[in-house]
């Protein structure tokens, strides 16, 4: 009886922490090096597919993007 239930832990327990376990939410560094994926992330955001870390670490690196792209706009006048 006691192999059984050991057996079953050792079987079941790798399998239900996997299934517990997340992805770790991408940085806003990641997001700045992949600014189209950051734009259908945010565009998820605002929509309400998409939840949580990503959102503002997508939306920080757009933001980002898009006030260097103004700024060199600025500067090239």
């Amino acid at each position: 009886m006691m192999t059984k239930k050991l057996f079953l832990a050792v079987l079941i327990g790798p399998i239900a922490l996997t299934a517990c376990a997340q992805a770790a939410p991408r940085s806003s560094e990641y997001f700045a090096a992949h600014l189209d994926e950051a734009r259908q992330v945010v565009a998820g955001c605002r929509d309400g597919t998409v939840r949580g870390t990503e959102c503002a670490n997508a939306g920080l690196a757009v933001e980002e993007a898009d006030a260097k792209e103004r700024f060199r706009r600025f500067r090239s006048r």
